[in-house]
């Protein structure tokens, strides 16, 4: 999770060490105890600590707590498939901000994040564009990462393209290598992203990948196999609609009894 911003230092006196002003200890626990339960994957606990913080920071008149806050509880709630409510607290926070004069522009990635999941590329898109728009940074290599995503969703493929392209040398491993399988048609390249993704305990991310090689592999026991998996995994996450999906495919696509008796064991 994001961390807060860091207070500016009051000199005491010459010969006194920097001292910052005094922690507010209800806020730090609530925080603390929200990043413990979205590191455990617990993003229902995850909100409702987000949120006793998010109104200490209120209380507190902090415009850098309520940022942090905010954009902890609404990452919280897009964990929990609750990409509306992320929308909302994004709005709510935003609006509260330009009371402080201090822009967010972090927020933008979660509305554009929410409304790709709503199947809204246009809206997600326009969402997304702006951090684009200035020099490499991790916000803007994770928002030429979704726009890639939302190009190839819509078979805009110079988009693709540009976002590939346009992802720095720092950007995650894993979403460029996602970039340039659904570029390539590559499907060793999906299963090393993948990889990273497990190994960063992005599961749902993982999931997708997986899927993706199996679209790319011509082999139909491999594609069943594949399509297997991610829809194991994306039903052990309760997403249900990707599980139904991807565990038809791998039905479809078996070339025997025994994996369409997997595939269907799966579905029930």
């Amino acid at each position: 999770m994001r961390w807060a911003l860091v207070f500016a230092a009051f000199l005491a006196g010459c010969a006194s060490p920097p001292k910052g002003p005094p922690e507010d200890a209800t806020l730090a626990r609530l925080a603390h105890a929200g990043d413990n339960a979205y590191a455990l994957e617990h993003p229902e606990e995850a909100i409702g600590q987000y949120t006793l913080a998010l109104a200490r920071a209120r209380a507190r008149d902090d415009a850098a707590a309520i940022a942090d806050a905010g954009f902890n509880l609404a990452a919280s709630q897009l964990r929990a498939d609750k990409p509306r409510e992320a929308i909302e607290t994004v709005a709510e926070v935003r609006a509260e901000l330009a009371w402080y004069g201090m822009p967010d522009p972090a927020l933008d990635l979660i509305t554009a994040t929410a409304l790709f999941r709503l199947n809204d590329p246009v809206g997600a898109d326009a969402a997304a564009s702006g951090l684009t728009a200035g020099k490499a940074t991790d916000l803007a290599d994770a928002a030429w990462f979704l726009r890639g995503l939302i190009a190839d969703t819509r078979g805009d493929r110079p988009g693709l393209e540009r976002a590939a392209a346009a992802l720095s040398p720092r950007a995650d491993v894993a979403d460029i290598a996602e970039l340039r399988a659904r570029l390539t048609g590559d499907a060793a390249l999906a299963l090393k992203s993948a990889d990273a993704r497990r190994d960063a305990l992005d599961y749902r991310g993982m999931a997708r990948t997986i899927a993706l090689a199996a679209g790319f592999t011509p082999d139909a026991a491999r594609a069943s196999d594949l399509y297997l998996r991610a829809g194991i995994s994306a039903a052990a996450q309760a997403d249900k609609d990707r599980a139904k999906a991807w565990l038809t495919l791998a039905r479809d696509k078996a070339p025997d009894a025994v994996r369409r008796a997997a595939a269907e064991k799966a579905l029930r």
